[in-house]
């Protein structure tokens, strides 16, 4: 793609700094040489990287800092609980569902928490740059808590995640284990029907289980008989979705 293209994906970046990114090698277009002078022709990781370093920029961060932050790609998501007003929790859906960077957000059941929010990004500025549109509009109404993970485990023996909120319950489970029993445990979770996603998570838990069962019943024989009765099982608590104010993004469907 051509540098104009690169500056009407990011809002307000400069060609300067397009410039000064290339010229320390943070990237590297590939130059077509011209008659005169030489096009760039950057590639969607410059992409990526120009508006994760600009958003860092844009917060006081200097360019090398928020290079180093780039480069050290934490991991590819993160889930985000807000506590949102009752009053504010469809507005809060309908902004989250705005962001192509989210792919999944609902209304929960739970302690200290409204929404929940699935982020497909390695970066913490995207994560950033969601929450201060919510904050912008004070439809959070505390502090957030994020956990970022490196890899999902989809496709468990339970059924296939729904698009749209049906009759199903939806849940989200955060376990805590010991840290070396992580990997162990996200195995074990495989073999549990109605577990359609985990992963570990850095943060004060340890791993995060998404669940889609047929009835209260189900999910607390799930709860109480499977996961609990797992030996390096510390706790767990359970965050239930409510009704029809969830929404998942198919990976073709872009943001609107």
């Amino acid at each position: 793609m051509r540098l104009q293209e690169i500056l009407s994906a990011v809002p307000g970046l400069e060609k300067r700094f397009v410039h000064y990114l290339e010229s320390q090698g943070y990237i590297k277009p590939v130059k077509i040489q011209k008659v005169r002078i030489a096009r760039r022709d950057y590639s969607t990781t410059d992409l990526e990287r120009v508006r994760a370093i600009w958003l860092y920029y844009q917060r006081g961060i200097s360019i090398a800092r928020a290079y180093e932050l780039v480069a050290r790609d934490r991991g590819t998501g993160a889930y985000v609980f807000l506590p949102v007003p009752i009053r504010g929790w469809q507005a809060a859906l309908d902004h989250l569902h705005r962001s192509d960077q989210v792919q999944e957000a609902g209304v929960i059941y739970g302690e200290s928490a409204d929404v929940i929010v699935r982020m497909r990004t390695a970066h913490d500025s995207d994560v950033h740059t969601v929450l201060d549109l919510l904050f912008e509009e004070r439809l959070i109404a505390g502090l957030p808590r994020v956990y970022r993970y490196g890899q999902t485990t989809p496709g468990f023996g339970g059924p296939e995640p729904l698009r749209t909120a049906g009759e199903r319950m939806k849940a989200w489970i955060l376990i805590k284990v010991p840290a070396k029993q992580i990997g162990t445990l996200v195995d074990q979770l495989r073999t549990f029907p109605g577990i359609v996603e985990a992963s570990g998570i850095y943060g004060e838990t340890d791993v995060i289980a998404k669940v889609d069962v047929p009835n209260p019943d189900a999910l607390d024989d799930l709860v109480t008989n499977h996961i609990q009765n797992i030996s390096v099982v510390e706790s767990t608590r359970t965050f239930i979705g409510i009704g029809r104010m969830y929404w998942e993004r198919d990976d073709a469907t872009p943001a609107t």
